[in-house]
């Protein structure tokens, strides 16, 4: 090849190289530039949700053993109110499903798996007060915030208004604190059923051991006298020796706010006693829904409850009836309304402090959410206007007491109202 060949082929391959990068610059400037992502300056920090992705919930309820049914209506109430707002921002609203399994280890494991995960943004739940303690910890320490609408220990926000020895800054709840319910249970035992000697046991779970706790000191308080206080564990089966020495303090009432199946041994023990044939037995919302009264039996008719006093209006008309026509059946348990308060008080938190971004994200301030939800005052809700304190308490403290009569199903023994109790 000749110098001059040379000399062109070179020449050209310059030429057409920077032809090649003035056309790539050209296309380059042309092209929108990516618009840049605000800075997180939010105090526990962000969850960014992609422009192609939806908002993760987790609902962690119970989902195996005895109230596995009411752990599946819970989370149809955050699906419902999910439903009815169409989405966050625009954006559609994904539920995970964790177990709690309604106990510490069940709770702590699920709370593990979900501090974990990616972009969780929130938790509806828990369910059980046993699991609540260790799930609030952790993943209040991982930024996120829980509300439950049926964790009711008082050992989880507050105890005689100082901050309960459970109590963790991301937890928040719609049902009312169990110090309520426990006053409630004692002034309906004293005033309304004009008993004066009770008994109490408890299965040393921090809901039912806090139950009972509140249930002796107020009823202590009216001048009643508390004659036994026992207590057994999940997993006993023998209840005689528990019935047997409760008997011989002659009490007229017991309240036992602990779970299934526990409590049909118990009460079966209790009705082989003789001196205890006449005794009147109290409970709570730990059993009281319709997959024990179907499993109970003859031997549990006439027993009373505590239940939460339910308003009545059209909201609530309405819920009740779009519940039966979605999924064909009657709700199971009574918490119900405040599971269906519980996703609204926290969708409505997500929204306050949620941010679209120019790139299509969304962000999602974790700190701001708390302050969202200590900031509510009077929040319209199925269960009564909703005001959080600063423990996280939102619900409303109203109860009535409810008897079980022969061939009663859940719903008419809720309706079966003896007394309210509306301080």
């Amino acid at each position: 090849m000749k110098t001059t060949d040379i000399l062109r082929f070179w020449t050209l391959r310059l030429l057409l190289g920077l032809l090649l990068g003035t056309m790539v610059a050209v296309i380059l400037s042309c092209a929108p530039e990516t618009a840049p992502r605000s800075a997180c300056r939010d105090a526990l920090g962000c969850v960014w949700v992609e422009p192609d992705e939806a908002v993760k919930l987790v609902s962690l309820q119970t989902f195996s053993g005895p109230l596995e049914t009411v752990g599946a209506e819970l989370v149809r109430t955050l699906e419902m109110r999910i439903a009815e707002r169409g989405g966050l921002h625009g954006r559609a609203v994904t539920i995970v499903r964790e177990d709690e399994q309604c106990s510490t280890a069940g709770g702590l494991v699920a709370a593990q798996k979900i501090a974990t995960a990616p972009n969780v943004v929130a938790i509806h739940g828990p369910h059980c007060s046993s699991a609540a303690v260790p799930a609030a910890r952790v993943l209040s320490e991982a930024g996120m915030v829980l509300v439950s609408g049926t964790a009711t220990a008082p050992s989880l926000t507050s105890q005689n208004g100082k901050r309960g020895e459970h109590h963790q800054p991301g937890f928040f709840r719609t049902a009312a604190n169990d110090q309520f319910q426990g006053v409630a249970a004692a002034s309906l035992t004293y005033d309304f059923l004009g008993l004066r000697r009770v008994a109490a046991v408890h299965d040393q779970s921090p809901y039912a051991a806090g139950l009972t706790e509140a249930f002796a000191e107020a009823f202590l308080a009216k001048g009643g006298e508390v004659v036994f206080i026992g207590a057994v564990a999940p997993g006993d089966r023998n209840m005689r020796p528990v019935a047997q020495a409760m008997a011989g303090y002659g009490p007229e009432l017991l309240f036992l706010p602990i779970f299934s199946p526990e409590a049909e041994y118990l009460i079966q023990a209790i009705r082989a006693e003789p001196e205890l044939s006449n005794l009147i037995l109290l409970s709570a919302d730990s059993i009281f829904n319709q997959p024990f009264i179907q499993g109970c039996g003859d031997v549990c008719r006439g027993m009373l409850f505590i239940a939460p006093d339910q308003i009545q209006s059209p909201a609530y008309t309405a819920f009740w009836d779009g519940y039966v026509q979605a999924h064909g059946t009657r709700p199971v348990g009574y918490f119900h309304a405040h599971g269906y308060d519980a996703a609204s008080i926290l969708l409505h938190a997500l929204e306050q402090a949620s941010f679209p971004e120019p790139d299509g994200s969304l962000r999602i301030e974790r700190q701001r959410i708390r302050d969202v939800l200590h900031g509510l005052r009077r929040f319209p809700a199925l269960t009564g206007a909703l005001s959080c304190d600063a423990f996280g308490d939102c619900g409303v403290p109203r109860f009535k007491l409810v008897r079980l009569e022969a061939s009663m199903d859940f719903e008419q023994a809720l309706n079966n109202t003896l007394a309210v109790y509306a301080p």
